[in-house]
């Protein structure tokens, strides 16, 4: 008898078991995607500080190539394309197209000013240089004056 009582005993304690382990509550769920930000507000101050911080990093980036130092000038580039993807925000922020496409070009620009230079192609570099260039004057005749005190504003 105390053999079919163990043999009970532990058929029952796997029961058990088994049951505990299905019963087991699933596992936590995963957190919540974090909410979209808030698209930034944008303003003509925001603008202003890139356009200067774009022509000092150009300014960087020129000598960079005409010196060929790869490294600076890399640096440079990368820097120049995230500028320009914000300027990009910017006008897309109010909806102008086309100096939202400008800033898309001169980026792009930028990333061939890149990859000229890792293929150690400062000729090509330079040529991407003054296309990114034109596409800045393009981009400044159309869409900015000159005020009286000076200063650069966005045309109306």
């Amino acid at each position: 008898m105390n053999c079919v009582r163990a043999t009970f005993l532990l058929a029952a304690c796997g029961l058990i078991g088994a049951v505990t382990m299905t019963a087991q509550a699933p596992p936590p769920a995963a957190a919540p995607a974090a909410a979209p930000a808030a698209a930034k507000t944008w303003t003509d101050a925001d603008l202003d500080k890139l356009m200067k911080e774009i022509g000092s990093t150009v300014g960087v980036l020129r000598k960079s190539i005409d010196g060929q130092n790869a490294e600076m000038a890399k640096e440079q580039a990368d820097k120049v394309e995230a500028l320009f993807e914000d300027v990009d925000d910017f006008w897309s922020s109010r909806n102008v197209k086309d100096a939202a496409d400008m800033a898309d070009d001169a980026a792009e620009h930028a990333d061939h000013v890149e990859d000229a230079i890792d293929a150690k192609d400062f000729a090509k570099a330079a040529e991407h240089m003054k296309l990114l260039q034109s596409t800045c004057a393009g981009c400044h005749g159309k869409y900015r004056d000159k005020g009286p005190d000076g200063a650069y504003r966005i045309k109306p």
